[in-house]
């Protein structure tokens, strides 16, 4: 009573990933609404603490790229804080203002 032993039959190996590359995106660019900057200018008023609260609570910019952006302002006049379209750029230009800081809008 001999028994042969045979080897389990082979498993499919499994199929090789597709290669991943980047898409590259022939279209042109598309031609939209031309985006403006929100400039800060310097401000001799109101203290570095306020001017860094009040563009946190008007952007989305984190404390430490506000206080980057208020020193830009302090020591060279100006700072571009973002780059919007034109509505949204004259509406951070008023909200600025009603805090009492100076800010101007220039197409990017």
């Amino acid at each position: 009573m001999s028994q042969q032993h045979t080897d389990p039959p082979s498993l499919p190996t499994p199929p090789a990933a597709p290669s991943v590359r980047p898409q590259t995106d022939s279209r042109p660019p598309v031609q939209g609404t031309p985006s403006f900057k929100v400039v800060l200018l310097t401000d001799n008023l109101h203290d570095f603490q306020f001017i860094i609260q009040t563009i946190m609570d008007l952007t989305r910019l984190s404390r430490s790229d506000a206080t980057h952006k208020m020193w830009q302002a302090h020591n060279g006049g100006r700072s571009v804080l973002l780059s919007t379209n034109r509505e949204r750029a004259e509406l951070y230009a008023e909200q600025f203002a009603s805090k009492g800081l100076r800010v101007v809008i220039e197409r990017a």
